[in-house]
């Protein structure tokens, strides 16, 4: 398969190979958001904040407690991307981050994430495919089925503590 983003011709500098791309993802991508039901709520749900605040979100780390998220666009020197700032959230409270808070707090948690995995994978054996740019599921509603089956198969129902709580 060819990389669709890769030049026609040679000289095409990469912005303007980013620009044509998303030229031809953006009637995809206002097609996804403008859907009825459970992926259109997602959909809107995971670009809600880009909408509410002026700076676009680079990452976002959602754990029990808090939400961090990092505000761009980054600076990048020296090979390393520098955020404009973050935010942290707990409950319906947050605090602002500078910039050098929030370089080192999303570098903490990016490793965090990698150690995670790691330990998570131990023993596990997944194979690792080249990203390519296809659709995953050949049907997804059946793909959405056998999710749903399997979480249905190790999900636990809460207990009933009664009509009293």
């Amino acid at each position: 398969m060819t990389d669709p983003i890769a030049p026609e011709t040679p000289g095409i500098e990469p912005a303007e190979r980013h620009k044509t791309l998303t030229e031809l993802l953006i009637h995809e991508y206002l097609q996804r958001l403008s859907r009825s039901g459970p992926d259109g709520m997602c959909y809107r749900s995971f670009i809600a904040d880009w909408l509410y605040f002026e700076r676009p979100m680079i990452d976002r780390f959602i754990g029990a407690e808090f939400n961090v998220q990092f505000e761009g666009p980054p600076v990048r020197i020296d090979g390393y991307e520098y955020p404009l700032g973050g935010f942290i959230e707990r409950q319906i409270k947050w605090t602002r981050i500078t910039p050098e808070e929030a370089f080192a707090l999303r570098q903490k948690l990016r490793e965090v994430v990698d150690q995670t995995v790691r330990e998570w994978m131990d023993g596990r054996d997944f194979e690792f495919v080249p990203a390519i740019f296809e659709k995953p599921f050949a049907d997804r509603a059946a793909a959405d089925a056998e999710a749903e089956r399997q979480i249905r198969a190790f999900a636990r129902p809460l207990p009933d503590f009664g009509e009293g709580l």
